[in-house]
């Protein structure tokens, strides 16, 4: 029979892999308002190369952002949590392959970008909450194709 304090454990890794699931979610379904629940209102994000900063500037260039792509799906494996129960912090290291289906160019060609990536995080219990205060989108490596058909069903 688990202890107390192995349940109080357990509850909490699985509540930050919730939200962890539901980051990719709310991205894969452009819900900024599900996506926002995810993060401590004083979060910071860094995107690689190409972005760093606040929550509400960064909730903002994602909005921008995502909405230029035809669709994107995000695909986590299990996160590997460090956690502190009695300093109420954890760090997470997840790793996803991502895929990214760009809109068709005016010649009609349309790029397929699929890349394997690590989020770094740091979660923090607020108010008997969990929920990212730093988040850092590590790209692994990438590879872009011309999108094509689907192949036949088996």
């Amino acid at each position: 029979m688990p202890t107390e304090d192995e349940l109080e454990i357990l509850w909490a890794e699985r509540e930050i892999t919730r939200v962890i699931l539901t980051y990719a979610r709310a991205v894969d379904r452009l819900d900024f308002g599900l996506l926002r629940t995810c993060f401590h209102p004083d979060a910071r994000l860094h995107y690689g190369e190409h972005w760093s900063g606040d929550l509400e500037a960064g909730l903002a260039w994602l909005e921008r952002s995502l909405p230029k792509l035809a669709g994107t799906q995000h695909d986590f494996g299990a996160p590997f949590i460090e956690l502190d129960l009695e300093a109420g912090v954890a760090r997470c290291d997840t790793y996803s392959v991502n895929s990214a289906l760009y809109r068709p160019d005016t010649s009609g060609r349309q790029l397929h970008n699929v890349s394997g990536t690590r989020y770094e995080d740091r979660f923090e219990r607020r108010e008997g909450a969990w929920r990212i205060v730093e988040r850092r989108n590590r790209r692994v490596w990438s590879r872009n194709f011309e999108h094509g058909e689907s192949p036949p069903d088996p």
